[in-house]
Protein backbone atom coordinates (compact mmCIF):
# COMPACT_ATOMS: atom_id res chain seq x y z
CA UNK A 1 0.00 0.00 0.00
CA UNK A 2 2.80 2.44 0.78
CA UNK A 3 4.20 1.64 -2.58
CA UNK A 4 1.28 1.71 -4.68
CA UNK A 5 -0.65 4.92 -3.13
CA UNK A 6 1.88 7.65 -5.32
CA UNK A 7 0.76 5.54 -7.87
CA UNK A 8 -2.95 5.43 -7.49
CA UNK A 9 -2.98 9.03 -6.68
CA UNK A 10 -1.78 10.12 -9.88
CA UNK A 11 -3.72 7.70 -11.80
CA UNK A 12 -6.65 9.10 -10.15
CA UNK A 13 -5.84 12.35 -11.05
CA UNK A 14 -5.60 11.67 -14.87
CA UNK A 15 -9.03 8.82 -15.03
CA UNK A 16 -11.12 9.92 -12.11
CA UNK A 17 -11.78 7.83 -9.20
CA UNK A 18 -15.16 5.83 -9.97
CA UNK A 19 -13.12 2.99 -12.18
CA UNK A 20 -9.87 3.01 -9.73
CA UNK A 21 -12.31 2.17 -7.15
CA UNK A 22 -13.87 -0.98 -8.99
CA UNK A 23 -10.42 -1.67 -9.18
CA UNK A 24 -9.72 -1.69 -5.48
CA UNK A 25 -12.71 -3.10 -4.69
CA UNK A 26 -12.66 -6.45 -6.92
CA UNK A 27 -8.77 -6.26 -5.72
CA UNK A 28 -9.96 -6.45 -2.47
CA UNK A 29 -12.18 -9.11 -2.87
CA UNK A 30 -9.67 -11.56 -4.32
CA UNK A 31 -7.24 -10.80 -1.65
CA UNK A 32 -10.36 -11.40 1.24
CA UNK A 33 -10.66 -15.14 -0.37
CA UNK A 34 -7.39 -15.97 -0.63
CA UNK A 35 -7.21 -15.55 2.82
CA UNK A 36 -9.73 -18.00 3.82
CA UNK A 37 -8.37 -20.68 1.36
CA UNK A 38 -4.95 -19.87 1.71
CA UNK A 39 -2.74 -22.35 4.00
CA UNK A 40 0.62 -21.84 3.07
CA UNK A 41 2.86 -18.35 4.18
CA UNK A 42 3.70 -17.93 0.59
CA UNK A 43 -0.41 -17.38 -0.31
CA UNK A 44 -0.92 -15.46 2.86
CA UNK A 45 1.78 -12.97 2.07
CA UNK A 46 1.24 -12.61 -1.50
CA UNK A 47 -3.14 -11.96 -0.19
CA UNK A 48 -1.73 -9.60 2.46
CA UNK A 49 0.12 -7.48 -0.34
CA UNK A 50 -3.18 -8.28 -2.76
CA UNK A 51 -4.97 -6.46 -0.12
CA UNK A 52 -2.53 -3.69 0.34
CA UNK A 53 -2.79 -2.77 -3.90
CA UNK A 54 -6.91 -2.75 -3.27
CA UNK A 55 -6.72 -0.73 -0.03
CA UNK A 56 -4.58 1.48 -1.63
CA UNK A 57 -6.97 2.28 -5.03
CA UNK A 58 -10.13 2.11 -3.23
CA UNK A 59 -9.30 4.50 -0.03
CA UNK A 60 -7.53 7.07 -2.24
CA UNK A 61 -10.37 6.93 -4.80
CA UNK A 62 -13.17 7.12 -1.36
CA UNK A 63 -11.26 10.25 -0.30
CA UNK A 64 -11.13 11.95 -4.30
CA UNK A 65 -14.97 11.05 -4.71
CA UNK A 66 -15.72 13.14 -1.37
CA UNK A 67 -13.85 15.89 -2.47
CA UNK A 68 -14.86 15.89 -5.78
CA UNK A 69 -18.98 15.09 -4.34
CA UNK A 70 -18.70 17.82 -1.95
CA UNK A 71 -17.44 21.35 -3.10
CA UNK A 72 -18.71 23.30 -0.30
CA UNK A 73 -15.59 23.35 2.43
CA UNK A 74 -17.87 23.07 5.50
CA UNK A 75 -19.94 20.05 3.55
CA UNK A 76 -16.61 18.52 2.91
CA UNK A 77 -15.27 18.45 6.14
CA UNK A 78 -18.57 17.13 7.50
CA UNK A 79 -17.97 14.46 4.79
CA UNK A 80 -14.48 13.60 5.62
CA UNK A 81 -15.48 13.44 9.23
CA UNK A 82 -18.08 10.80 8.04
CA UNK A 83 -16.02 8.94 6.61
CA UNK A 84 -13.14 8.90 8.82
CA UNK A 85 -15.37 8.08 11.74
CA UNK A 86 -16.11 4.69 9.98
CA UNK A 87 -12.86 4.06 8.95
CA UNK A 88 -12.20 4.72 12.97
CA UNK A 89 -15.31 2.24 13.79
CA UNK A 90 -13.90 -0.48 11.37
CA UNK A 91 -10.91 -0.59 13.24
CA UNK A 92 -12.47 -0.66 16.26
CA UNK A 93 -15.09 -3.28 15.47
CA UNK A 94 -13.05 -5.43 13.70
CA UNK A 95 -10.83 -7.17 15.84
CA UNK A 96 -13.19 -8.70 18.28
CA UNK A 97 -16.05 -9.43 15.68
CA UNK A 98 -13.05 -11.63 13.64
CA UNK A 99 -11.70 -12.82 16.97
CA UNK A 100 -14.88 -14.47 17.85
CA UNK A 101 -15.75 -15.55 14.37
CA UNK A 102 -12.34 -17.67 14.37
CA UNK A 103 -12.86 -19.39 17.38
CA UNK A 104 -16.24 -20.11 16.63
CA UNK A 105 -16.66 -20.78 13.15
CA UNK A 106 -13.65 -21.22 12.07
CA UNK A 107 -10.84 -18.94 10.00
CA UNK A 108 -12.82 -18.80 6.69
CA UNK A 109 -15.61 -17.38 7.64
CA UNK A 110 -14.00 -13.69 8.89
CA UNK A 111 -12.78 -13.64 5.16
CA UNK A 112 -15.44 -15.66 3.39
CA UNK A 113 -18.23 -12.64 5.26
CA UNK A 114 -15.47 -9.46 4.62
CA UNK A 115 -15.01 -10.82 0.35
CA UNK A 116 -19.42 -10.42 0.42
CA UNK A 117 -19.10 -7.41 1.53
CA UNK A 118 -16.72 -6.14 -1.09
CA UNK A 119 -18.78 -7.43 -3.32
CA UNK A 120 -21.72 -5.71 -2.07
CA UNK A 121 -19.69 -2.32 -1.87
CA UNK A 122 -18.47 -3.43 -5.80
CA UNK A 123 -22.60 -3.01 -6.85
CA UNK A 124 -23.23 -0.52 -4.71
CA UNK A 125 -20.51 1.69 -6.81
CA UNK A 126 -22.19 0.53 -9.72
CA UNK A 127 -25.04 2.37 -9.32
CA UNK A 128 -23.25 5.75 -8.32
CA UNK A 129 -20.35 5.55 -10.95
CA UNK A 130 -20.46 8.06 -13.81
CA UNK A 131 -20.94 6.15 -17.05
CA UNK A 132 -18.09 4.65 -19.05
CA UNK A 133 -18.32 7.27 -21.83
CA UNK A 134 -18.58 10.00 -19.38
CA UNK A 135 -15.28 9.20 -17.42
CA UNK A 136 -13.96 8.62 -21.16
CA UNK A 137 -14.56 12.45 -22.06
CA UNK A 138 -13.59 13.50 -18.73
CA UNK A 139 -10.47 12.00 -18.76
CA UNK A 140 -9.76 13.90 -22.19
CA UNK A 141 -10.16 17.23 -20.83
CA UNK A 142 -6.81 19.16 -20.49
CA UNK A 143 -6.65 19.58 -16.55
CA UNK A 144 -3.35 21.82 -14.88
CA UNK A 145 -0.56 20.15 -14.69
CA UNK A 146 -0.30 18.44 -11.15
CA UNK A 147 2.25 19.51 -8.27
CA UNK A 148 4.95 16.94 -8.13
CA UNK A 149 4.90 15.02 -4.75
CA UNK A 150 8.16 15.91 -3.74
CA UNK A 151 7.14 20.07 -3.96
CA UNK A 152 3.90 18.96 -1.68
CA UNK A 153 5.72 17.33 1.31
CA UNK A 154 7.73 20.67 1.54
CA UNK A 155 4.50 22.36 2.36
CA UNK A 156 4.56 22.72 6.22
CA UNK A 157 1.18 22.10 6.54
CA UNK A 158 1.27 18.63 4.51
CA UNK A 159 4.28 17.57 6.07
CA UNK A 160 2.97 18.10 10.00
CA UNK A 161 -0.44 15.94 8.98
CA UNK A 162 1.87 13.11 7.64
CA UNK A 163 3.92 13.38 10.25
CA UNK A 164 0.38 13.34 12.84
CA UNK A 165 -0.70 10.22 10.55
CA UNK A 166 2.08 8.44 10.45
CA UNK A 167 2.66 8.35 14.38
CA UNK A 168 -0.58 7.26 14.53
CA UNK A 169 -0.43 4.64 12.55
CA UNK A 170 3.24 3.68 14.26
CA UNK A 171 1.25 2.52 17.70
CA UNK A 172 -1.12 0.19 15.79
CA UNK A 173 1.43 -0.99 14.03
CA UNK A 174 3.93 -2.22 16.61
CA UNK A 175 0.79 -2.85 18.85
CA UNK A 176 -0.66 -5.80 16.24
CA UNK A 177 2.18 -8.45 15.54
CA UNK A 178 2.72 -8.36 19.35
CA UNK A 179 0.27 -8.41 21.35
CA UNK A 180 -2.10 -10.97 20.72
CA UNK A 181 1.32 -13.63 20.70
CA UNK A 182 1.92 -11.94 24.06
CA UNK A 183 -1.45 -12.50 25.46
CA UNK A 184 -1.51 -15.99 23.94
CA UNK A 185 1.93 -16.89 26.00
CA UNK A 186 0.68 -14.79 28.67
CA UNK A 187 -2.99 -14.48 29.65
CA UNK A 188 -5.49 -16.22 27.53
CA UNK A 189 -5.73 -18.54 24.25
CA UNK A 190 -9.15 -17.87 23.17
CA UNK A 191 -9.52 -15.41 20.33
CA UNK A 192 -12.65 -13.73 20.96
CA UNK A 193 -10.98 -12.28 24.05
CA UNK A 194 -7.52 -11.55 22.24
CA UNK A 195 -9.86 -9.56 20.10
CA UNK A 196 -11.82 -7.32 22.46
CA UNK A 197 -8.63 -6.00 23.78
CA UNK A 198 -8.66 -3.78 20.60
CA UNK A 199 -11.84 -2.20 22.26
Amino acid sequence: QLMVNPFSGALIDRIGYDMPMMVGLCIMFLSTAIFACGRSYGLLFFARSLQGVGSAFADTSGLAMIADRFTEENERSKALGIALAFISFGCLVAPPFGGALYQFAGKEVPFLILAFVSLMDGFMLLLVMKPLKTQIKESQIAKPPSVPIWKLFMDPYIAVCSGALMMSNVALAFLEPTISLWMEDNLTTENWKIGMIWL
